[in-house]
């Protein structure tokens, strides 16, 4: 048996010696119960997330200016920095051109060391292409 029919047993007890006050002290300590028990699954929950946001720390490396998230040999990636900094929220990057890249969630740009400008050829008539 659980805490909780322990609990109502008692309470049909309590009600067959009609005694108004003890009957509410139970119901109160059931109502405490039920908080604990929520309260109890929470504390699981979030200690649930911290162990998984851990082993996802432990794998991440930063090389500038991204990061990203190492399995063995394996390099997956690239990852911003700012929402993983911030939130440790993987947000994967998105590759424009020329080492250009997006998030998409923060709206931040990043340059990887590829990164060259683009230099459009003089239009005719310009000082360079006389």
């Amino acid at each position: 048996m659980s805490i909780i029919d322990d609990t109502k047993n008692v309470m049909e007890l309590i009600k067959k010696y009609n005694d108004a006050e003890l009957y509410q002290k139970i119901v109160d300590l059931r109502d405490e119960i039920f908080n604990l028990k929520e309260e109890n699954q929470n504390l699981k929950e979030k200690i649930k997330n911290l162990i998984e946001e851990k082993k996802i720390s432990e794998k991440m490396v930063f090389e500038a200016p991204f990061y990203w998230k190492m399995d063995s040999d394996k390099k997956d990636g690239p990852y911003c920095q700012k929402c993983y900094d911030d939130d440790k929220k993987l947000i994967r990057l998105q590759a424009l051109k020329n080492g250009y890249w997006q998030c998409c969630v923060c709206k931040n740009y990043f340059r990887d060391p590829s990164y060259s400008r683009i230099r459009r050829p003089p239009t005719p008539g310009s000082a360079m292409g006389l």
